[in-house]
Parts: structure tokens; C-alpha cells; sequence
């Protein structure tokens, strides 16, 4: 009687996991095919605004843009007249997908403060888990077509961030780069001499260093192995491989850094070893140094917080400030502090204290897609590009504009 219902836990047990990995997965009842868009106002991002415009989708790409365009045979015509069309928007400081799992966050690590050679992707559930089960989904329904999902805070060197488009079936259909950036953070930890900012920045050194030394390592024994060629090539050491390709500007780098203080590191850091493509996350504080930032093209991601006060609690717009004083800005959700389909409100608050429209959506579109060297492919309505976009029944940063339909790669994934 045991082992029968030893057997029947069994049998149940891959059942729900079955469905939890295969059965739960995303079915957007996507349509995909030859499109027609017509008539919308067309925000291109890169190419002005275009009153009346068509666009034509074909094989997963934007074929055409432009006004009176001719209709391909075949098409599925969308008439658009009254609506405007975007870009897909791009969220570039998430951590979409990841979730709790057996009571611990699943974006920290709790192995050590330097973690380079962990992977987001393989902590990540293909359509969203608690707190936020079937997140993607609703993404997708306010316009959100590319996440970059990071780790967590919680270490010094957290791991390989992420980029994905938000349809498919599982995380590896997603894919859009792997790895996108990566991912740090200042300010104290929770391990054994990182208590203090200088311990977490002396972290950072010892991980450099380390890597100099790898590097070293196998170039003497490449050397070597010219004449010798029973020469043994060094132990692999993945944290230090990993770290390898920041020390040879093959990987950006992305720092979270609120306060001067750690925001002052993360520039002293970057400084000493030549960090590429440097971005910092939230940089609450980072009005105070604009001009160092833009002089060193540092791109700020900003978020949650929008807006900050100064020495005299008089209110800075912080995406516009930065913008004005020559800074490349994102805007971000930070997903789960703010739920991934908020993104275009989080553009809207700039809005409401100041920022430019076309600023904003830029910060959401193709400086998210330049961040990661995507833009070749997404961020804007461009010939040749992904037919990553959106129609909206007015203006995106308006709170009462719905979502009317969503192409990801060419598909149709939401809208009917």
C-alpha cells in the first residue's frame, strides 16, 4: 500500500512539474504574416513623426515605412487612422521573471559577494512567477517588448544580465542578448568585509585582479606551449573567465548606485580599470555630478525614483536635468518595485515635471536598445529592423491610452 502511494506522489508530482514547466507557458495566440498598418501617426524616434503613415511588416521585419505606401498583395491591412504607433518599449533595469522561489530571491546569490559567472537566464521562469505570475503577459498588454533582466543588488559583482524580447516558449526562444551587461552594486553588503563602501569597492579591485592574473596565466601558457607541447594549460576558473571579459572591454558594465557617495565610486572604478559602455542604475544623486558623467559618457538608467529634491527640498526632474546637462538617460521600473507594464508611466511622470516627449520615449526605445548595442534591431521604426512596435489609441504617456496591438518579431501577440 506504501509503494502505491509512494508511486501515485510520484506520478503527481511530474504531472504539476510537467505543467509548470511545459503546460504554463505563454500562448499568446500569436498571428504572424505579411501586415499593412495605415493612416497612424507614426513615431519613429530616430526620424521625426510621421503624420499619416504606413508601415509594412514582412518575415519578422519592418519592411517599409513611410507615407502612401503601396499595399503588398496578400496583406493583412490594420487600419490605424487616429492611433499612433511606436516602437516596442524597452525596460533596461528589470528583474522580470525571476521572482521567489523556496522563500529566497532568485536574483541574489548567497555564495559570496562576487559572483561573475552566474547567469540570470538560469534563474528565470518564462512567463513570470510570484510576486508577479504572468507578468510578461501583462507587459505585453501596455506596449513592453524587451526586458533586460539583472540580478539582484544583494552582491558586489551579482552576475550576467540579460536581454529578451517578452514571446516564447521558454527563456532560450527569447533570447535577444546573453550576456547583455555586467551587473554590480555599490553600497554595503551583508558578507564578511563588505560592511563598508571601501570593502565592496575593494571587491570590485580583488576581481579585476585576479582576472589580470588568469589572463596572464594562459597567455604564459601559450607561450610555453610553442615548445613544449606537453605544457598544461592553467586550471579553469569560471569566476575569473568572467570576469575576463570586462577586463577586455568585451562586456559593459552596470553599476547600481544611488547615493554621491557610491555614485562616486562607481566613476572612480570605471576610471581605473577603462570600464566599457558604463551605465549606472537609479543614480538618485547623480545631479550633483552631471557634468563628470557626461564627460566620461556614463548613461544614467533612472528609476524608480523620478523626481528628487535638492539641498533647499526644491524639486530636480531628474531624466530631465541629466539630459540637459548632456547625460544619455534610460528610464527603468526596477520590476518588481514597479510592475513591468508601468513602464511608459514611469516616462510619464518625467513628462508631467518637464522632460521632453520625444526624450522620454527615447529613454524607453533605442537608449535602452544603444545600452546593450542593439539598436541595430530594435528602438525604432526603421526599415530593416526587428517589426518590434506598438498602436496605441493616443498618446503613450497619456494614463487614459489603451493598447490596441503588439508585434513581436513580426507576430501579432496582443490585439486581435
Amino acid at each position: 500500500m506504501r509503494n502505491l502511494a509512494e508511486k501515485f506522489f510520484l506520478l503527481t508530482t511530474l504531472f504539476f512539474s510537467f505543467n509548470t514547466i511545459f503546460g504554463a507557458l505563454p500562448d499568446h495566440g500569436s498571428t504572424k504574416g505579411l501586415y499593412f498598418l495605415r493612416g497612424a501617426e507614426v513615431w519613429t524616434v530616430t526620424r521625426g513623426i510621421i503624420q499619416n503613415g504606413d508601415i509594412v511588416l514582412k518575415d519578422g521585419k519592418i519592411a517599409e515605412v513611410g507615407k502612401n505606401l503601396a499595399v503588398p498583395e496578400d496583406a493583412i491591412v490594420i487600419e490605424a487612422s487616429g492611433m499612433i504607433i511606436t516602437p516596442g518599449l524597452i525596460d533596461s533595469h528589470s528583474h522580470l521573471g525571476t521572482g521567489v522561489t523556496m522563500l529566497k530571491s532568485e536574483e541574489n546569490d548567497g555564495s559570496g559577494p562576487s559572483v561573475p559567472h552566474m547567469r540570470i537566464l538560469d534563474s528565470m521562469h518564462p512567463e513570470g512567477i510570484v510576486p508577479h505570475a504572468g507578468s510578461y503577459k501583462d507587459a505585453i498588454a501596455e506596449g513592453v517588448t524587451t526586458v533586460i533582466s539583472r540580478p539582484g543588488s544583494g552582491n558586489v559583482i551579482g552576475g550576467q544580465s540579460l536581454a529578451i524580447k517578452l514571446s516564447g516558449r521558454t527563456m532560450d526562444d527569447m533570447i535577444l542578448k546573453q550576456p547583455a551587461d555586467m551587473k554590480m552594486a555599490m553600497g554595503p553588503k551583508r558578507y564578511p568585509g563588505t560592511s563598508t563602501r571601501m570593502g565592496v569597492a575593494q571587491v570590485v579591485r580583488q576581481a579585476m585582479m585576479e582576472a589580470r592574473k588568469y589572463k596572464e596565466s594562459w597567455e604564459k601558457y601559450i607561450g610555453k606551449k610553442k615548445t613544449d607541447p606537453q605544457a598544461r594549460p592553467p586550471e579553469r576558473n569560471l569566476t575569473s573567465e568572467a570576469m575576463l571579459k570586462v577586463l577586455n572591454r568585451e562586456l559593459p558594465v552596470h553599476i547600481h548606485c544611488s547615493p554621491i557617495a557610491d555614485i562616486l565610486t562607481a566613476i572612480r572604478l570605471g576610471d581605473e580599470f577603462n570600464f566599457y559602455r558604463l551605465s549606472l542604475a537609479h543614480g538618485d544623486e547623480s545631479w550633483r555630478v552631471a557634468d563628470e558623467l557626461a564627460k566620461r559618457g556614463i548613461v544614467v538608467v533612472v528609476g524608480p525614483n523620478i523626481v528628487e529634491y535638492d539641498d533647499q527640498g526644491n524639486l530636480i526632474n531628474l531624466p530631465q536635468y541629466l539630459v540637459e546637462h548632456g547625460v544619455e538617460i534610460n528610464i527603468m521600473t526596477d520590476t518588481d518595485i514597479v510592475q513591468q507594464e508601468y513602464l511608459r508611466f514611469q516616462a510619464a511622470v518625467a513628462i508631467r515635471h518637464g522632460l521632453d516627449p520625444l526624450e522620454a520615449l527615447k529613454a524607453i526605445t533605442i537608449n535602452p536598445a544603444k545600452l546593450i548595442e542593439e539598436e541595430g534591431r530594435i528602438g525604432s521604426l526603421e526599415a530593416g529592423k526587428d517589426a518590434d512596435l506598438v498602436i496605441f489609441n493616443g498618446d503613450p504617456f497619456d494614463f487614459q491610452t489603451n493598447v490596441v496591438k503588439v508585434f513581436i518579431n513580426g507576430e501579432m501577440v496582443y490585439g486581435n
